[in-house]
């Protein structure tokens, strides 16, 4: 089973995120290394509100198909929602471990940020290679959280906070880990590349807004550090904004892999 289910506000959360311009930005880069072609039918797994799904309905066209799974049933309502005027889009709740499509039944599959959140992954990626065409392309985008750089005067208190949040995935470092588990099920990545984010600025069009208030959640809700503490560490962005002095640099990696058989 998957750790986390994007509902409720965590999931409004994830839908405001994915509306920022790092995102958009992430979107191209991501569909830059699928290499979309009309026609094709595409599986877009831990879907969310359907932002990919969207773009991708209009890369296949109408003799294409698009299959979108996620296993939040609100962010799959919103996807559908999103996705009303193009009837070659399919969206269901379904588990990555679990896909309700036949053997090489697409020509492409992707998926972000969805991998780490699977305490089996080994097992998803097996899944996602059944439901993979021979020639097939697979791209996965994930974020390694060891690579954050986010300035703070109070440099302890944000080893604290980002230790605690490192329990949101169980693989918080899943690009690092992503090679080996190919190579355990006979296939390898043809090509890993970095994807940063820098922001020097911090507000509602910025990555490092929407997942500082994502990381105060968990944290709060799992009651891992003092009310007190997160709350402070939480404020000092503004402050930090009002002085210039904000910055925050994360990076993510684009792994892409080819059914050879």
């Amino acid at each position: 089973m998957t750790e986390v289910k994007f509902e409720g506000e965590t999931g409004r959360l994830h839908r405001a995120l994915a509306q920022c311009h790092d995102m958009v930005v992430r979107r191209s880069a991501v569909f830059e290394s699928l290499n979309l072609s009309t026609g094709e039918k595409v599986l877009d797994v831990g879907c969310g509100g359907g932002f990919y799904t969207y773009e991708a309905a209009q890369f296949v066209g109408s003799t294409g198909q698009v299959c979108a799974i996620d296993i939040s049933e609100d962010q799959i309502g919103a996807a559908r929602q999103k996705c009303t005027d193009f009837p070659w889009v399919e969206c269901r709740a379904a588990d990555v471990l679990d896909l309700p499509y036949e053997d090489s039944a697409f020509d492409a599959i992707y998926g972000v940020q969805v991998l780490e959140f699977v305490a089996n992954a080994d097992d998803g990626l097996k899944e996602l290679l059944r439901v993979l065409k021979p020639g097939g392309r697979l791209v996965i985008l994930s974020t390694n959280w060891n690579s954050l750089v986010w300035f703070s005067t109070q440099p302890e208190r944000m080893k604290k906070m980002l230790t605690a949040f490192d329990q949101h995935a169980p693989y918080p470092d899943f690009p690092a880990e992503l090679p080996s588990k190919l190579r355990k099920i006979g296939m390898k990545a043809v090509i890993q590349k970095p994807l940063s984010i820098l922001n020097m600025s911090y507000n509602e069009n910025s990555y490092s807004y929407w997942i500082a208030k994502g990381i105060k959640q968990f944290v709060l809700g799992r009651e891992l550090v003092d009310v007190a503490e997160v709350e402070d560490w939480f404020e000092e962005f503004e402050k930090l904004e009002r002085e210039g002095a904000f910055f925050f640099c994360s990076t993510s990696v684009i792994t892409e892999v080819l059914k050879t058989s």
